[in-house]
């Protein structure tokens, strides 16, 4: 249909030019539109009303489909009737005849602008309405498979303004074409909220008809939102963000007139509210501004404003609230072209974590990922940044090739490293960094700091940029996929032991190492360093960066924490002060000490009293997955140890135990050398049985055959859980141990570890029910 702009066709008035611009009302029509984009390589962009939109200034170089459809059609099937409504057609315009024809269930959600199409995008919802409610299915073609889907209410995943065609790989996929609602025939309207309920009140109106409400919710409105026609706006700019309960404490506390609405997951606050509260209420910013009737509603006041002009004002108000309130608004506007090309390489936690990031400052991220597609590594060049999430090995030819050619390689560790106002301790090692990691936070939340968990067993990093200062701390474990390309290290970075891992994934043993000394590589003077002195590997860190050292060790008397005589001590000003007897630890293993000694190291750095220390560090009882007592059954303890992925973690498993023990054993073949665990096996006096499992059975099998060791050896392969803990209980003594400690990976049978883990209590939880 030729160029148009997305100032004429959003409610907001700004927008670049559009380079190709197409509608359809039918399927049929529809096909040629897709097929053009993907000839060509463009990415597609659907376009409702444009109502919920903000579009960057620069041209869109692909291509935009509105589907214009606006057919109507009713089934009446008694107590409800179905009503089915074009994509195209105008939201607010079923609202009316939905009320005319006295069919309730969508009078609250009147005035909405947008289509019909754009409203389960957004889950649209006003006065206690969503869509949600009365959502019965919809059909949409995929521009994808080139073919006609429907999704019912459970496919389309709804929650607070969200739905799953905002989740990759649906974010403009779909194209929207009808959308089902089961209205109700002789209802009443329904009035949740205060402000609508005390409106009809202050009217007279104690009986409300369905005519009444929306009457009175398009009056509501109209005093509080401005006309798009008339003045430039996307209505609610903001989510109303939802708060726990502890923070909704001491939010009225302080705040006694604070507005709230309580929902299943915490107290609702109007976003409008802390605006307003904040000061921003009819200000401007360059030629946009904010409502001077309702704070959570951007306006473009003379028609002038350019996209930025609105993004930097929103920006402005995000950081406003943060810093008066602690609460991080988000933006409920989607974000249209805004910055540079950006593609997010494997999409896991941290690819979700930077896919939010990305979003959030307006630009739209492409998801590439081999399950989505297996050419995802395709056409890196295209890209201004490529953001390399862990699992993805980082010099792949076609990563490396991207580079060469202008592409900016990132990850979401180094975006935040970049952002983070806060100090960061940082924990690497082949096994323990989510034991000490964790360690360090409850120390220092027991110490009282503003201290934050994140990576693999906390929150994501990039999530918590908006929660941080100066006084902040983060604690995370740093993996050599993490680390192999990082620039900046940790405040404090922390090196357990480092032994062979991951040679599946990296080149070799020195690759894998060399990423891992990237922790202390870049720290500067007012940096520490705290290092493992029991072994060789971590002890060749010291002379990287410019922190201070600090060691810790279980053999000798060290400047940190330290094991003397049963007994663990720190280093303090008042000399070698004793925090307690080892035998005290609710951690079993030499392996679970040296977490100990190297969590109670980092915190030392930070002057934390010995009191503290003491108290947080004999009530730790270990992380799910990490050597976890499950059960004693029939006199048979079982212990899951499924988070051991590698030989070494086994060797420290079996070397924590003196009774009489059955091993679990195997899983996906990673190539590691099984021999040190082998000897380690075959050189432990109470280690009688071991059962094996998974892809290694005949590699390990063979390796024990040829070995000393002298118990029994049983080969399960690929058999169900329940069938291997069946087998190692069979023989195994009472008083005994049934230690699951793989000493591989996971994928041949399961997902991840911790599924395997959750399928090992699973099948101990069924044995102990018999």
């Amino acid at each position: 249909m030729g160029k148009k702009s997305f100032r004429k066709l959003t409610t907001f008035g700004v927008g670049g030019k559009i380079n190709h611009y197409f509608e359809a009302k039918s399927k049929k029509k529809l096909i040629p539109h897709v097929l053009f984009a993907k000839n060509k390589n463009l990415p597609i962009f659907i376009l409702g009303g444009g109502s919920d939109i903000l579009v960057g200034d620069r041209d869109f170089e692909g291509v935009v489909i509105k589907y214009t459809d606006k057919s109507l059609k009713a089934k009446d099937s008694g107590e409800a009737v179905y009503v089915t409504a074009g994509a195209g057609m105008n939201w607010d315009d079923l609202v009316k005849w939905s009320v005319k024809k006295g069919l309730q269930g969508m009078e609250c959600l009147s005035g909405i602008p947008g289509t019909v199409g754009g409203s389960p995008v957004q889950n649209v919802g006003a006065y206690g309405q969503e869509l949600s409610d009365t959502f019965y299915g919809l059909e949409a073609f995929d521009t994808k498979k080139l073919k006609s889907v429907e999704f019912d209410r459970k496919g389309c995943a709804f929650s607070y303004r969200e739905s799953v065609f905002k989740k990759p790989p649906n974010w403009q996929r779909f194209v929207i074409m009808s959308v089902t609602f089961c209205l109700k025939k002789n209802a009443k309207p329904g009035v949740k909220y205060e402000s609508l309920a005390d409106y009809l009140k202050k009217k007279g109106i104690t009986d409300p008809s369905l005519k009444d409400v929306r009457e009175a919710v398009l009056k509501i409105r109209s005093s509080k939102f401005e006309d798009p026609k008339k003045v430039g706006n996307a209505g609610s700019f903001f989510k109303n963000p939802v708060v726990d309960e502890g923070k909704f404490r001491l939010l009225r506390k302080k705040y006694p007139g604070v507005k709230f609405f309580k929902s299943s997951k915490g107290y609702k606050i109007p976003a409008g509210w802390l605006i307003e509260k904040a000061g921003w209420k009819g200000r401007t910013h360059k030629s946009a501004g904010v409502s001077p009737n309702h704070a959570l509603v951007l306006i473009n006041p003379k028609g002038k404003a350019k996209a930025e002009d609105v993004l930097e004002l929103s920006g402005r108000i995000i950081d406003s609230v943060q810093k008066k309130f602690g609460i991080n608004l988000q933006r409920e506007v989607q974000l249209i072209n805004f910055g540079g090309k950006v593609a997010i390489l494997g999409y896991g936690i941290e690819g979700e974590d930077a896919e939010a990031y990305f979003r959030e400052k307006g630009e739209q991220p492409v998801i590439l990922d081999r399950k989505f597609d297996e050419n995802y590594l395709a056409g890196l060049d295209l890209f201004d940044v490529v953001v390399r999430s862990p699992g993805v090995y980082r010099y792949l030819p076609e990563i490396v090739g991207a580079e060469k050619k202008g592409t900016k390689v990132t990850s979401a560790i180094r975006i935040f490293f970049d952002e983070c106002p806060a100090r960061i301790i940082g924990v690497t090692g082949t096994k323990g960094k989510g034991t000490t990691s964790t360690l360090v936070y409850e120390i220092l939340k027991k110490a009282g700091f503003d201290v934050y968990l994140a990576g693999n067993i906390g929150k994501p990093y990039l999530e918590l940029l908006g929660k941080l200062n100066k006084r902040s701390i983060v604690v995370m474990e740093m993996s050599s996929f993490q680390l192999i390309d990082m620039e900046k290290s940790p405040h404090i970075a922390v090196v357990l032991n480092v032994t062979q891992d991951h040679l599946d994934w990296h080149k070799d043993l020195e690759e894998y190492v060399r990423a891992k000394k990237n922790i202390a590589r870049f720290q500067k003077r007012e940096d520490f360093l705290v290092i493992n002195n029991d072994y060789p590997v971590p002890k060749s860190f010291a002379s990287l960066g410019r922190g201070k050292k600090i060691y810790f060790s279980l053999k000798e008397e060290t400047n940190g924490c330290f094991v003397s005589g049963g007994e663990v001590r720190t280093r303090t000003d008042k000399g070698a002060v004793p925090i307690g007897k080892t035998h005290w630890l609710l951690l079993r293993g030499s392996h679970n000490l040296e977490n100990v000694a190297a969590a109670v190291s980092a915190c030392g750095v930070l002057g934390v009293g010995e009191e503290v220390i003491k108290e947080a560090v004999f009530s730790f009882r270990g992380l799910e997955h990490r050597l976890e007592l499950v059960s004693n059954v029939g006199g048979v303890s079982f212990y899951n140890d499924s988070f051991a992925t590698g030989p070494q973690p086994t060797i420290a498993a079996i070397n924590s135990f003196e009774e009489a023990t059955t091993l679990i054993l195997g899983g996906y073949d990673k190539k590691l050398d099984f021999t040190p665990l082998i000897d380690a096996i075959a050189a432990h006096k109470n280690l009688e049985c071991v059962v094996l499992m998974g892809n290694t059975t005949e590699g390990l099998q063979k390796m024990l055959k040829s070995s000393t060791f002298k118990g029994k050896v049983v080969s399960m392969g690929k058999s169900s859980m329940e069938k291997i803990v069946r087998e190692a209980f069979s023989n195994t003594k009472k008083g005994g141990v049934v230690l699951f400690s793989p000493a591989a990976a996971s994928f041949d049978m399961f997902a991840n570890y911790k599924e395997r883990g959750k399928k090992f209590k699973q099948a101990v939880a069924a044995i102990n029910g018999e």
